[in-house]
């Protein structure tokens, strides 16, 4: 499995050398492998991560914990959890040779803990741990395999006082359009919570992945919400977190199509940053109703501490792109989109690169010539992702902004949802029985250009249009009201919304706004 890291910004001063020569060197040496020096200093400091398994048993878990007390003392240790009892073997580096053996009982708990220096019947820690090969076994079969610290990826444990918060809404690029999820992740001590939530999905099983490996299942029935949990240490009611999920591009997967996905920016010791603790504080509508602008924040994975970016995606006469990256060393930097490199930003002495793309491009501007919308962008340095977001499809699912729905037997209010052609269109539709026996539409939009547009209702594949045009006001508003008596400003109901796909279109038939009326 590969999966971001959860790892600790570490930093070792010369210590002195009270405990002899010998063991100074001895630690020094332990201690100088750990990745991520900075200049802090002091203090215990934690590297625990959940080793990847193998598949053997979908249960078992083995957290290796690496320790610096700040006193000279350092302890390593791998702890196995809900395992078959019996005898087990742990690797390090040599896999020819097993560092140490492990005992499960019959509860399934295992471990074995190095220290330096020598304390009693614990073995020695007397090598190196960072970046090196590790792997479980119980004979010839391998239980886990993975690299401690390094470019491994079994994840999932967290770093002690992390206290990482942080969501994220994902972007839906599947068939269903009104379907939402949302990410959540917390670290705090040394518990650590991952959930994912959906609504509005339709009905079916679903594969969760995690980096593209599977993790679990959702099973929806409806459009209600539904959420799976995992957690570390794992409680009733919850699946066991033996992943991790931060810096990862997370999508939930049917049949081979992804119809959600994002990603969550990694733990808050490791990337130097705090990551948005609400989902909406991922992006900001520039145009408010003025114009149609959108501005991301990329998630910073944990690769390159400090570095920031963003990306803005703004829609007028013509499109234009621009990508922003702040505080990384001088160098050069690749730009992807969906997995394809469109360019490369050069980061000047004061840590700051830019890229413009426009669909009618200049000069020193780039051709816009790919979509953005749903897309995955990703900012690399060298081999390793830096930043990376994927691009909502408008302003009201980047920010949630949706109203409070109704559903009751005279009265149905719905949001009209954003279909990905206009950034920061949004709205609402509302069906209910008129006092006279008869029924009335209401549809109200919001942040649309001026000028007329077309309602119409899509069912059993048959598409009418209303001949009454939603007018649009210079101020970005427009109101409709059809009822099948009409009286007052209403117009003739002259479609037939209930249970049908209601749309709001330009005079070139491209849907803005849509929404299933689903009257109960």
């Amino acid at each position: 499995m590969t999966v971001s890291r959860v790892r600790t910004s570490l930093f070792h001063s010369h210590r002195a050398a009270a405990t002899g020569a010998v063991l100074s060197l001895l630690v020094a040496l332990l201690a100088g492998d750990a990745p991520g020096k900075s200049g802090g200093g002091g203090g215990d400091q934690v590297v625990i991560q959940f080793l990847a398994g193998t598949g053997q048993d979908a249960n078992g878990t083995a957290r290796a914990r690496w320790r610096d007390k700040g006193d000279g003392t350092l302890d390593f240790s791998v702890e196995l959890e809900h395992l078959p009892a019996g005898a087990y073997e742990l690797f390090i580096t040599d896999l020819s040779s097993p560092k140490h053996g492990l005992v499960v009982d019959g509860t399934g708990h295992g471990e074995v803990e190095f220290k330096t220096p020598a304390d009693g019947s614990k073995p020695l820690f007397d090598f190196p741990v960072f970046d090196q090969l590790m792997e479980v076994r119980q004979g010839a079969t391998v239980f886990f395999s993975d690299t401690f610290g390094g470019a491994g990826g079994g994840g999932g444990g967290g770093v002690s006082g992390d206290n990482t918060r942080t969501e994220a809404f994902m972007v839906n690029v599947g068939p269903d359009f009104n379907a939402q999820g949302r990410l959540r992740y917390e670290a705090k001590g040394s518990k650590t919570k991952f959930s994912v939530e959906v609504e509005k999905l339709d009905a079916g099983t679903y594969t969760l992945l995690v980096a593209g490996s599977p993790v679990g299942e959702l099973v929806t029935t409806g459009p209600a919400s539904v959420e799976l949990e995992f957690q570390s240490p794992v409680e009733p009611g919850k699946t066991l977190l033996n992943f991790d999920p931060l810096g990862a591009q997370v999508d939930v997967t049917r049949d081979g199509v992804t119809w959600l996905t994002g990603v969550l920016a990694g733990a808050n010791s490791s990337t130097g940053t705090k990551p948005p603790g609400k989902a909406a504080k991922g992006c900001k509508d520039l145009g408010k109703g003025k114009a149609d602008a959108l501005l991301v924040f990329l998630a910073n994975t944990g690769l390159l501490s400090g570095a920031q970016g963003t990306a803005k995606l703004a829609q007028g006469g013509e499109t234009e792109w621009e990508v922003e990256l702040e505080h990384v060393p001088a160098g050069s930097y690749g730009l992807a989109v969906n997995g394809a490199p469109v360019g490369t930003l050069v980061a000047d002495g004061t840590g700051h690169a830019q890229l413009d793309f426009s669909t009618s491009p200049g000069n020193g501007v780039l051709d816009l010539s790919f979509a953005v919308k749903g897309q995955l962008v990703e900012i690399s340095s060298g081999s390793g992702v830096i930043l990376s977001a994927v691009f909502p499809m408008s302003v009201q699912a980047a920010l949630g902004s949706f109203s409070q729905e109704t559903f009751k037997a005279g009265k149905v209010k719905v949001n009209l949802v954003n279909a990905g052609v206009d950034l920061d269109a949004r709205g609402t539709a509302t069906w209910k029985l008129a006092g006279s026996g008869g029924t009335q539409l209401l549809v109200q939009v919001q942040d649309l250009p001026a000028g007329s547009y077309r309602v119409q209702a899509v069912k059993d594949s048959v598409t009418t249009v209303s001949a009454a045009a939603l007018v649009v006001s210079a101020q970005g508003k427009g109101k409709l009201v059809l009822a099948s008596v009409p009286k007052g400003s209403a117009l003739l109901l002259d479609l037939d919304p209930v249970g049908a796909l209601l749309q709001v279109t330009d005079d070139l038939g491209a849907v803005l706004l849509q929404a299933s009326l689903d009257v109960p």
